[in-house]
């Protein structure tokens, strides 16, 4: 009997263990995935305030269009293409983001379901 009271508490010590480790884990995990998600909202200020800019730009362009028609078309032509290359770089950096997200809930439920089973498993014991 004192042999299967130090098994199940060697077991229960060795399942604290895995969830304390598990835990961890996932803390890390989350951690890193906040550090890419500031990482990615910076990037997307910068690429928000070129994009800003760039629309400026193109506003001041707009306006000089009667004294310099042909210039002022093919430069907006030029910040058309670079809004469009920063509107595209922004959803790129919304659908990392967004994966992120998804990467780290998947995370968190697997972490539950693990927690869980231990759970599962002490009541068993």
């Amino acid at each position: 009997l004192q042999n299967k009271i130090k098994t199940l508490e060697a077991n229960q010590m060795a399942e604290e263990e895995a969830s304390v480790a598990s835990h961890k884990e996932f803390n890390e995990r989350q951690e890193a995935s906040l550090a890419k998600e500031q990482h990615l909202a910076e990037q997307l200020k910068e690429i928000e305030a070129k994009l800003s800019e760039a629309t400026t730009l193109k506003d001041e362009m707009n306006s000089e269009l009667g004294t310099h028609k042909a210039a002022s078309l093919q430069k907006q032509e030029e910040q058309t293409k670079v809004c469009d290359d920063l509107q595209n770089k922004i959803k790129t950096l919304e659908a990392n983001q967004m994966a992120e997200e998804e990467a780290s809930a998947s995370s968190h439920k697997e972490l539950n379901e693990r927690h869980e089973a231990s759970l599962a498993k002490e009541q068993q014991l």
